[in-house]
């Protein structure tokens, strides 16, 4: 239930493909005197990565307690934070620890193209890999890593197999039943390895928009 209600929310706060506001928009912004991040937002913008930041596992991971303890999924969305506020591999206050979560989230791709935490249990495992995928997408092209190609590509090749016969996704990497929650996180992947250039049929998009 938990990450249903994160994955809602994500539809809200997370841009398509992690894009930028285009160029023009930005202008308009700042010409009308208006700023999209006030002080204070950005003040607790700082603290929430602060806070994030120093409860990461020395493998990478991110997740506490149970069935969220070193959660690709949750790592994954850590990562995009930090993403978002510009740090990455190398780049910024928070690049060790963006690289860090890189380094977990490739060393848990299967040869299937599935990312998960074998060691772990957890409830819709493909809730994890559909926010792994993503983050992997956003990620790509920021590190000097040769293999994220290979695994992001692995990875949309699972979505795309285990889509079902109305155009949806569930908990498992099975072409069975269908979810709307875990069927948005895998849309939101294939958009976003699409954009950085992974090749995702159009047949696929079409059928879970049909869904």
């Amino acid at each position: 239930m938990a990450l249903r209600v994160l994955c809602c929310f994500s539809l809200l706060l997370l841009p398509a493909g992690g894009a930028a506001a285009p160029p023009d928009q930005d202008r308009s912004v700042e010409s009308s005197g208006l700023k999209l991040v006030t002080p204070p937002a950005q003040l607790a913008i700082d603290r929430g990565l602060t806070w994030l930041a120093a409860r990461q596992q020395e493998n990478g991971a991110f997740g506490s307690g149970g069935t969220y303890r070193q959660n690709v999924a949750i790592t994954g969305l850590a990562g995009m934070a930090f993403l978002s506020a510009g740090h990455s591999p190398g780049r910024g206050r928070y690049g060790p620890i963006v690289g860090r979560a890189l380094d977990y989230i490739l060393a848990r791709c299967q040869p299937s193209g599935f990312i998960v935490d074998e060691d772990t249990r957890a409830h819709g495992p493909m809730y994890g890999h559909g926010f792994a995928t993503l983050f992997l997408a956003e990620v790509y092209g920021m590190s000097p890593r040769t293999d994220i190609r290979d695994k992001l590509t692995r990875a949309v090749r699972l979505i795309v197999s285990t889509q079902n016969s109305e155009g949806g996704w569930r908990y498992q990497p099975v072409p069975r039943e269908a979810d709307i929650s875990v069927t948005v996180c895998q849309v939101m992947a294939l958009r976003a390895a699409r954009n950085c250039g992974i090749h995702v049929p159009r047949e696929t998009i079409d059928r879970s928009v049909e869904y």
